[in-house]
């Protein structure tokens, strides 16, 4: 009887494939234009990074989070603007890394670099455009740290959590 050998490698390499596959096709009938990439690396989250910037780190990854766009557009009454900070535009994942004013062109050059790379793009708009972008650039390192610089900006006031409805009426 003939046995074989499979390297971790090599089971997550397949892994990956059949998942990108799937993800690609369901992607595809839900009309969505591009599939976000996957990965079975973990993020690399540096070691010592304080609980309330991981968590504000993951939302970045998600449109549903805790910045005042996704807040706003989820319930109106109770979140005054849609806006970031600086008063330029909807305070969301995209333009904290790649146009906010208090967060630096430093910062969002870099990040708009790293987007780009990602995500096989020569134009910084198809890079910035594409929903999947930041999360495919989810496993790089330098786009791990320009993150954390972005969220621990105390000068940005991002929320590390809300208040349900029902803590703000006992007050």
């Amino acid at each position: 009887q003939e046995t074989y050998k499979y390297t971790r490698g090599m089971v997550e390499m397949f892994t990956e494939e059949i998942w990108q596959e799937s993800i690609k096709n369901q992607m595809i009938t839900e009309g969505w234009p591009t599939a976000p990439k996957v990965s079975c690396c973990p993020l690399q989250i540096p070691i010592g990074v304080k609980r309330d910037s991981e968590v504000l780190l993951m939302s970045l990854l998600y449109k549903q989070n805790l910045l005042n766009a996704f807040l706003f557009h989820l319930d109106r009454k109770r979140w005054r603007s849609p806006l970031c900070v600086c008063g330029n535009e909807e305070q969301d994942a995209m333009h904290l890394l790649t146009n906010c004013d208090i967060v630096g062109y430093h910062v969002s050059e870099r990040v708009i670099e790293l987007l780009k790379l990602c995500n096989d793009s020569l134009c910084e708009l198809e890079a910035t455009r594409n929903p999947f972008s930041i999360l495919n650039c989810s496993r790089d390192p330098q786009f791990i740290g320009l993150c954390l610089q972005v969220v621990e900006n105390e000068n940005l006031g991002l929320r590390k959590r809300i208040k349900s409805s029902q803590e703000t009426s006992v007050i």
